[in-house]
């Protein structure tokens, strides 16, 4: 088994946003963590979080891996195939974890989860009071500017050091949300008795109005809020590291990452355009006590070894799937 570590850049081909449960009214803001800088002072920074872009390597991995394991396939009597819900959650959300020593799960039995099913091995899981641990180390996506210029490797910064303030790459977009009741074109869809209440919700909220009694607005339909955001074009620094993985588990993550590249979007409100990035993912190097401090480059065809697994291997994986059972 060996370790490998990547270092590279992502680039923001359009802006993005990654709350972290910061909102004041209608204005969404960015996640920020402590930056302590060189003079000691501290600054907040807005970060995207390794958990972030480690959840969204894990659904199109997991994906990926179903999808060539024929789930969602018919099978020969025509009827849909598809994970139970137990291994649903197992596989795309890690499963859950209980002290209830009657449900635990047999030792061997997850040793085999995590040597026949690769991706398992790099994310981890639990199940019952069994924890399978993740190979992966996933960093965070930091943003390549002043703030942060002191926590980056030199090979990612420009050569004489001059880089903008993270807030120069911040900025607040603005977005609305129609009431669609009032086009007519589009009301003409809704039946008479939909029309009739919503005019009578309108005429009832307009007479309290008038009268000076106080409204209950409910849920608006018409609005206009804002999102904080980091501009497209922004830097970041990212780095990876696979713990001790074997050569399946190294092509499984590497077909993972290329799965990603063809919708490799990050942060939220990825459907309204946000979030959508490049990352250079041909940049590993082998890490061996015998090779020099830096490590080795490599550079190697990725996915043959672990499509043939996937295929060779495929109906013991169902099985061990299909044995997966909520804990509880």
């Amino acid at each position: 088994m060996k370790t490998y570590e990547f270092q590279g850049r992502v680039l923001a081909l359009s802006s993005i946003t990654h709350n972290g449960g910061q909102s004041f009214g209608i204005n969404q803001k960015l996640r920020r963590e402590k930056f302590v800088q060189p003079d000691s002072t501290v600054e907040e920074v807005p970060v995207i979080s390794g958990n972030s872009l480690r959840g969204h390597l894990r659904d199109v991995g997991m994906l990926h891996m179903c999808r060539m394991l024929g789930y969602g396939e018919p099978d020969a009597q025509g009827r849909p195939t598809g994970l139970q819900e137990p291994a649903f959650y197992f596989l795309f959300s890690g499963g859950s974890l209980v002290g209830n020593s009657r449900k635990a799960v047999n030792i061997e039995e997850a040793r085999k989860i995590i040597s026949v099913i690769p991706l398992v091995a790099i994310f981890g899981g639990a199940n019952g009071n069994q924890t399978l641990p993740s190979k992966l180390k996933m960093g965070k996506m930091i943003p390549i500017c002043q703030e942060t210029a002191h926590v980056i490797p030199e090979a990612f910064l420009p050569p004489d050091r001059k880089l903008p303030s993270v807030w120069d790459y911040c900025q607040e977009e603005m977005y609305t949300r129609k009431d669609d009741e009032k086009n007519e074109k589009l009301r003409q869809v809704l039946s008479p008795e939909a029309r009739l209440l919503i005019d009578g919700q309108k005429a009832e909220k307009q007479r309290q109005k008038e009268a000076g009694i106080p409204v209950e607005t409910g849920q608006s339909q018409q609005m206009m809020y804002y999102i904080e955001t980091l501009a497209a074009g922004t830097p970041f620094y990212l780095r990876i590291i696979l713990d001790d993985v074997t050569d399946v588990e190294f092509e499984a993550f590497l077909t993972t990452l290329v799965e990603f590249s063809r919708k490799p979007f990050v942060g939220g409100k990825s459907g309204i355009g946000l979030g959508y990035v490049s990352l250079t993912f041909d940049r590993w190097f082998e890490i061996d006590s015998r090779l020099s401090p830096k490590g080795e480059a490599i550079s190697r065809p990725a996915g043959q070894a672990y499509a043939s697994h996937l295929k060779e291997r495929g109906p013991e994986i169902r099985d061990l799937l299909s044995r997966i059972k909520f804990a509880g």
